[in-house]
């Protein structure tokens, strides 16, 4: 899936085609999202489509399209329950990491923005469970955390229905390998 990221991303920034501008450097774009796909927890376990929330802002146009800064926090939950209270397992998810992006028509289409980018942040995840002890004692509860670095690339597409709001959609590695929502123009 990474491999076919790449590609993408890498044909998305070879195209250097004149269109009309939809994003430029007196926009700023507020996505409030849900994300799906991301790697399973395992049969049985439920969970929420990951939440995120990001800020970008045009800083710089340039030849082959308009740059974009800005922000991403993202959380995602799961559990699995098996035994009523005894074999409960949570996992939970949080991101925050900075993103740059570059817009760019690449289809020509009026009132689409196009555009592909990189997420460099950290990943915070805990991962809580119920460890057994004898038979006639109670299971221990325990927590697992860690923090790791995040690295994403995604290409992405905005649809504006008005002159400030719009759908979104995003293909990419954070907490989901689509992510889907709309967003705000200011």
């Amino acid at each position: 899936m990474k491999k076919v990221i790449v590609t993408v991303f890498a044909a998305f920034l070879a195209f250097n085609l004149s269109a009309q501008e939809t994003f430029t450097t007196d926009d700023m774009v507020l996505n409030a999202g849900a994300g799906f796909g991301w790697y399973s927890y395992g049969y049985g376990a439920t969970s929420i489509p990951a939440l995120s929330l990001s800020l970008e802002k045009g800083i710089k146009e340039m030849d082959f399209g308009t740059l974009s800064v800005g922000g991403i926090v993202g959380f995602k939950k799961a559990s699995y329950s098996w035994l009523s209270g005894y074999d409960d397992y949570s996992w939970t998810d949080i991101i925050v990491a900075a993103r740059g992006a570059i817009h760019n028509n690449i289809l020509e289409v009026e009132n689409l923005d196009t555009y592909g980018g990189v997420a460099l942040g950290l990943r915070f995840q805990t991962y809580k469970y119920y460890v057994p002890r004898l038979y006639s004692e109670p299971w221990e509860k325990a927590t697992d955390t860690s923090t790791n670095l995040l690295f994403a690339l995604y290409i992405g597409g905005r649809y504006y229905f008005s002159d400030n709001f719009a759908a979104f959609g995003e293909l990419g590695y954070g907490l989901g390998y689509l992510t889907i929502g709309v967003s705000y123009k200011f």
